[in-house]
């Protein structure tokens, strides 16, 4: 399984964004008191529900510490750095914090941006003059591609690196790097937020070129000793001597390698006690002991929305996720993958934060505490989200008869991640899986066209891009959260006949997908109305042998070794037409 954790976070808040039913919001605004009778609420929740967590879930080794901008409220470790019988936990072990590391690489490039080594809306080509992406939808995306696009996953990367042993020996994070230019784009720059590894990593690259040192040595000085986390490191080399370091595991015990290419995207060990100064961090806005590290306006672009929609309030920022919360708002980003989960969550307005260090991957305990622990008694205290209105008295209706509307007809998504938008004994609507259709009414909003969905939801469909169908995206009013949850069209009933082209019979039959040497899934890959699909995904053929899924990414049989999203695919059963 190679989803990490953020993003099946991600998936799960979403879909359930899509189908909540809020109340009108409530509470009194917060005081001091109650600030700090809410963050011992937390403390004293999380230290109640924590234990019996961890052990139902086997969790070898965990560590979580509450804070507020002044000091720590509460610090707790469990457990041990490789099961029972190894050193137990304390406050200065170090984990892996995975996609955490995101945001502290964002802190890199905005120092470069104070001392004026970087600025965030320069295109990468003048930084990088030699390299390339690959690109089916045209132009000079490296001309047009910046450091803010690449930070707030709006590149167009893809979000895993190809498993090549090459990766992992001496020098490997510069062969990652190049390999990248091998890469396709799975949409234009800027088109919309797709979730990516590869931005950050590139942004590290950036930064070694221009600095003339390398990243880790750099981020050391500027960002982790300067707020003093003067035991985190992303240089593995550190990483490998320290005896007080957690070892990751998968589900079942397996110890996980130490090395691999992404370390600037999720690649930081940190210790719990260097997390707790990390939140204060952000919960003092960039000042560190009375003393600022970053410029104000710089670590509010850090907690800002980017390339936000109008009225959006929930979506990412740089490298941090902002989600509304009641009447106030939260940052936070979890971690998972290569046997760490992590969380780490604040709410800067209520002074209130909470860093939570797993060394197992693929549980859920971060999201669950982050959801219902930490937010829940947030939601008691000053009610539920406010819902924004949709200002339908703005917009102008269309009937669902209408030509334009008709052009966005058909399934988005794939397999059960799928919608489908379409007619039903004459009614059209929405249908989201077999239990749950529901009427639209069709807008136009300022030219862009809007379908509103019962009381507190809409689908907003952006515009065609190179010869794909545009996306929809859901969004909730409730969260408000545009730029954030999408599906690419998929395919109609309508859709005219393929080309059918007689060598995709070679290509045929069903797949095991390789990570790691390790089967992870299988895919089908077979031929309908004459386009060659894998499952339920539509595939285009943009060069031969070359095929992209509907929502962008690579299918290729170009070589011996068939891939699909830079994972190995190996033959079990040929054929697979329909």
């Amino acid at each position: 399984m190679r989803l990490t954790s953020i993003k099946n976070l991600l998936v799960y808040m979403l879909i359930a964004c899509a189908v909540f039913r809020a109340h009108p919001a409530g509470g009194t605004p917060p005081t001091a008191q109650g600030q700090a009778e809410l963050t011992q609420e937390i403390a004293e929740s999380l230290a109640a529900w924590l234990p019996a967590q961890l052990r139902e879930l086997d969790i070898p080794g965990a560590a979580v510490a509450v804070v507020d901008g002044r000091s720590t409220v509460w610090e707790q470790t469990y457990g041990h750095i490789d099961g029972h019988g190894s050193r137990s936990v304390d406050g200065e072990t170090l984990f892996l914090i995975r996609s955490i590391s995101k945001s502290v690489t964002v802190l890199a490039v905005l120092m470069a941006v104070q001392d004026g080594v970087v600025q965030l809306d320069t295109p990468i080509g003048e930084y990088l003059p030699a390299f390339t992406v690959n690109s089916s939808f045209g132009g000079d995306p490296v001309g047009e591609m910046t450091l803010r696009h690449m930070l707030s996953s709006r590149a167009g990367f893809t979000h895993d690196p190809p498993l090549d042993d090459r990766l992992y020996g001496p020098g490997y994070f510069d062969r990652y790097i190049e390999s990248i230019s091998d890469t396709w784009l799975r949409f234009p720059v800027g088109y919309r937020f797709a979730y990516s590894n590869y931005g950050f990593d590139l942004a590290a690259h950036i930064l070694a070129v221009r600095t003339g040192r390398p990243f880790a040595e750099y981020v050391k000085e500027k960002v982790l000793d300067q707020i003093g986390m003067t035991s985190s490191s992303f240089d593995v080399e550190y990483i490998e001597q320290q005896d007080n370091r957690a070892l990751g595991h998968f589900q079942g015990g397996e110890v996980v390698p130490l090395r691999f290419p992404e370390i600037a995207s999720a690649g930081l060990y940190s210790s719990i006690r260097d997390m707790g100064r990390y939140v204060q961090f952000h919960l003092n806005r960039g000042v560190v002991d009375g003393r600022r590290i970053l410029r104000a306006d710089l670590m509010e672009d850090a907690h800002s929305l980017q390339f936000p929609h109008q009225g959006q309030r929930t979506g990412y920022g740089l490298g941090l996720y902002r989600q509304v919360a009641s009447n106030t708002y939260s940052i936070y980003v979890t971690g998972g993958g290569r046997g760490f989960s992590s969380l780490m969550i604040l709410y800067p307005e209520l002074d209130i934060g909470v860093a939570l260090l797993t060394n197992l991957e693929y549980h859920f305990l971060t999201e669950e505490a982050a959801k219902n622990v930490i937010r829940g008694p947030i939601w008691e205290r000053y009610g539920p989200n406010p819902i924004s209105d949709p200002g339908i008295e703005d917009m102008f209706e269309i009937r669902p008869d209408a030509p334009r509307v008709q052009t966005v007809l058909g399934r988005y998504g794939g397999g059960d991640d799928g919608f489908v938008i379409g007619y039903e004994d004459g009614v059209l609507g929405l249908r989201t899986n077999p239990e749950y259709f529901t009427p639209l009414t069709f807008y136009d909003d300022g030219g862009e066209l809007v379908a509103m969905v019962e009381d507190v939801n809409e689908i907003r469909f952006l515009p065609q891009y190179g010869n794909m169908r545009g996306s929809l995206m859901i969004v909730n009013r409730n969260f408000s959260n545009h730029n954030s949850h999408y599906r690419a069209y998929n395919d109609s009933p309508e859709d005219p006949p393929g080309p059918d082209r007689p060598e995709w019979s070679e290509y045929t039959g069903e797949y095991e997908v390789l990570w790691n040497d390790e089967p992870t899934g299988t895919v089908r890959v077979s031929v309908r109305n004459g386009y060659l699909y894998v499952d339920e995904r539509k595939c285009l053929e943009h060069l031969p042998g070359l095929f992209f899924t509907n929502d962008g990414e690579t299918l290729d049989f170009r070589s011996q070794v068939p891939m699909l999203r830079n994972s190995e695919l190996r033959i079990l059963t040929p054929g697979g037409r329909r």
